[in-house]
């Protein structure tokens, strides 16, 4: 019967007594080192179950990292379908844009611009106009726009006059002049007048005599 023979597995720390320097080795200490056991001398079956062990563990790491690696892809697979199914939705989608960060940004200008102050009325009914022409453009979109512009030019003008810088009194009327009353006949002893009314033609109480 043949025994196996020993595996060198043995881990020796050697001091030099001189200097004192400290080495390790699996064999033998140099004469006249201090020499102690770090791990004894293994046998080879300790040996094979360690190199198993070593084994397996190496492989549960092999299979580990294959598995995140695996995780990972589907990851970002399941990442890269989210985004194109996001994009195909917006493209597809129509605009909002009366939620759009340029519809809010012409709806603060038309307040500044109602707000405002000009020299001249037509200059602000001019400003007012461009900037509610900007907000229906902007909160409604190019199609919206159209539409808005075409209500807009079928809309009846309005004319607004306005008043004099000075005070205008009104004219009073004036009731219809009277004729003058004048006579229209006589006769040898009576006058009759345009109203009607008869005088004596000469002496007292005549038209003369009036």
């Amino acid at each position: 019967m043949v025994l196996p023979l020993p595996a060198q597995a043995q881990v020796l720390r050697c001091t030099d007594a001189r200097t004192g320097k400290v080495t390790y080795t699996d064999g033998a200490c140099d004469a006249g080192d201090r020499s102690h056991e770090v791990e004894a001398r293994k046998s080879a079956e300790a040996l094979a179950r360690e190199r198993a062990a070593s084994e397996e563990a190496a492989q549960r790491m092999r299979e580990r990292l294959a598995a995140d690696a695996d995780a990972a892809e589907r990851r970002e697979e399941r990442e890269a379908k989210k985004a194109r199914d996001e994009r195909r939705a917006r493209q597809g989608a129509p605009l909002d844009y009366a939620n759009s960060a340029a519809c809010t940004n012409a709806r603060r200008q038309l307040s500044a611009a109602a707000a405002g102050s000009a020299r001249t009325p037509e200059e602000q009914a001019a400003r007012l106009e461009a900037a509610q022409r900007q907000m229906d453009f902007s909160c409604l979109g190019p199609e919206g726009y159209a539409q808005a512009e075409a209500a807009r030019a079928n809309r009846p003008q309005v004319v607004v006059v306005q008043p004099p810088a000075w005070p205008v009194r009104p004219r009073p009327t004036h009731p219809d002049r009277q004729e003058r009353t004048h006579i229209k006949e006589c006769t040898s002893f009576t006058c009759t007048d345009s109203n009607g009314k008869r005088y004596p033609r000469t002496g007292r109480g005549s038209f003369e005599e009036r």
